[in-house]
């Protein structure tokens, strides 16, 4: 049987195992950690569940599929998630536009459409580009927060190119396993193992040779250094790649008459609230808590909050809720999580390292969420993809041989 080893054992790396395994692999997926996950990891609490990372897929087709093969029942959004707040003027808003910056952006909107000038310019940022099109109110009370909320990076220091060009087209309907995003990855690890596919985990690589088809599934820096001595130029542009840290705290609460129902709450920079925005989980899937629970996510924002202590960011959150909610309430428990590197952030360097995939031998191959699409749902598309070349070029190899 042909031996294929994978890199990484976070959601990507999974599922490229699982692909070359269809293809007739016998595959070993390595990792440093001490159990499959990555990023993504659910914690089961007496009074109800963490999720480290994403809290859902963007169902599509393929997300579709993966829920079938591993005989999981998804569900989706409860209809109180419908409601999406942004805070402007120390209140959550539905639409936090005046009437007269909603003109301004229908005006502005509609010229651009006429121009056909929607599409983003060379070298614009997110920010650049809703100031022209949209204007600087939309800019900085829906843009900006939008893609905080998503990106974890300030719309200045994100390409419009790559963003406006990555992003899926259409609704976007999320869907969930019944107990948390960790129930996927146990699900897939277990069938991953009974297929045969063999882990080591607690092992770090940190080289390997041509004589084994390799996907690296591994977060930037690793990438690089991994693929630096195989393939230089893609390496330096993995390198290039900046990737934002992040924090997140979820709290469990008694529920109050006056909790506001809703996904959840942005909150843009000119709020002055330091967390990025707030989900409120139990409003979103059922089985997230019998009480209230709130997951505050937090940046950088300039002030390198990441990096503040334990009991800093959690005085930071408390002030943050107390001027959303009005109320200094104690959390029933509380659990902070810390990525130092969680998200890349999606400027032009993003772009470079997609031109840069043809220079990778036929052996290596890459899936990462750096490569132009962001979100749980495109990892999967990606390490398909990432398998079926790799598996391409071993057949290729053996028609020649």
């Amino acid at each position: 049987m042909r031996r294929a080893r994978v890199v990484g054992a976070g959601l990507s790396g999974l599922a490229a195992a699982w692909h070359l395994a269809d293809r007739g692999f016998d595959v070993t997926v390595v990792d440093r950690a001490p159990s499959a996950g990555g990023l993504i990891q659910t914690y089961a609490t007496p009074h109800g569940l963490v999720e480290t990372g994403a809290n859902a897929f963007v169902w599509n087709q393929c997300v579709a599929k993966w829920f079938t093969r591993l005989e999981l029942e998804p569900i989706f959004p409860l209809p109180a998630s419908q409601r999406r707040y942004i805070f402007r003027d120390g209140c959550p808003r539905r639409w936090p536009l005046s009437i007269v910056e909603s003109s301004a952006m229908a005006a502005r909107l509609g010229w651009a459409a006429a121009t056909r000038s929607l599409s983003a310019e060379h070298g614009e940022s997110m920010a650049a580009w809703g100031d022209r099109v949209l204007g600087g109110g939309a800019t900085e009370w829906l843009l900006e927060p939008a893609m905080q909320g998503i990106y974890a990076s300030p719309a200045r220091e994100l390409s419009a190119r790559v963003i406006l060009g990555g992003r899926a087209k259409g609704p976007r309907r999320l869907a969930a396993p019944p107990n948390g995003m960790g129930e996927f990855i146990t699900r897939l690890s277990g069938r991953l193992a009974q297929r045969g596919v063999q882990f080591a985990f607690d092992e770090a690589v940190e080289c390997f040779d041509d004589t084994t088809p390799t996907i690296v599934a591994t977060g930037a820096a690793s990438a690089a250094r991994l693929l630096a001595p195989h393939a230089p130029e893609m390496a330096a542009r993995i390198a290039a790649v900046r990737v934002a840290p992040l924090a997140t705290l979820t709290m469990f609460f008694t529920p109050h008459d006056r909790d506001l129902h809703g996904f959840g709450v942005l909150f843009p920079r000119a709020s002055g609230v330091s967390a990025l925005g707030v989900l409120h989980n139990t409003d979103i899937f059922t089985g997230r808590g019998a009480q209230r629970s709130e997951t505050w996510i937090i940046g950088d924002r300039d002030r390198e909050m990441t990096r503040w202590s334990d009991d800093e960011l959690q005085r930071a959150i408390a002030a943050d809720r107390l001027r959303l909610t009005g109320r200094l309430t104690d959390p029933l428990a509380a659990r902070l999580t810390r990525w130092e590197q969680a998200i890349p952030i999606y400027d032009e360097s993003i772009s470079a390292v997609g031109a840069a995939m043809p220079t990778l031998p036929p052996w290596l191959e890459l899936t990462g969420n750096y490569l132009g699409r962001i979100g749980v749902a495109a990892l999967l598309d990606h390490a398909e993809a990432a398998a079926g070349r790799l598996a391409q070029f071993i057949s290729n190899q053996q028609v020649t041989g």
